[in-house]
């Protein structure tokens, strides 16, 4: 009989200690909350808004150009049209690859901008975890779809919020 006592007990210990706490958050209200990632979407919309500008400009000399040949287009010889034709082709072709290599270098500046934004939530989400002794933390974001339901839990966004403001 003792010995049915202590396997029941071992089993008892074992299963609780072996028992997770599972805590949630939602990463997309917490890091939207964040003056660091509004400081990066300023600067990133302050970039997009420059390279808009230059293709703008780029667009207007276009226009200026085709215009031109469609105005001269009776007094040009047929060389001359098929230069400017040609011409305007380029200019055409490099604002595309403009637009492409602006697209590129905003990503690459969002990603540059908003990686250290990232690590430092993730930093905070894993302090407060450690310290609350969570084993696991989901995010709760809706455009995550991590968390199908969540009735009740512990949500850790408030202990984040306040580690962030340290």
């Amino acid at each position: 009989m003792k010995k049915y006592a202590l396997i029941a007990a071992l089993l008892v210990a074992s299963a609780s200690s072996a028992q997770s706490i599972v805590a949630h958050v939602n990463v997309d209200s917490l890091l939207v909350q964040m003056p660091e990632y509004k400081l990066a979407q300023e600067a990133l919309q302050a970039e997009q808004v420059k390279f808009e500008s230059e293709a703008k400009e780029m667009n207007t000399e276009l226009e200026k150009g085709a215009q031109a040949l469609q105005a001269n287009a009776a007094t040009w010889t047929e060389l001359r049209q098929r230069q400017e034709q040609t011409r305007l082709q380029e200019m055409y072709n490099n604002i595309q690859e403009y637009m492409q290599q602006a697209q590129g270098q905003l990503q690459q500046k969002e990603v540059e901008l908003i990686t250290p934004v990232l690590e430092k939530l993730q930093a905070a989400i894993n302090a407060v975890a450690e310290t609350k002794k969570f084993s696991y933390v989901l995010d709760a974001s809706q455009s995550k779809g991590q968390v199908v339901y969540a009735k009740g839990g512990i949500n850790i966004g408030a202990d984040v919020r306040a580690y962030l403001a340290k």
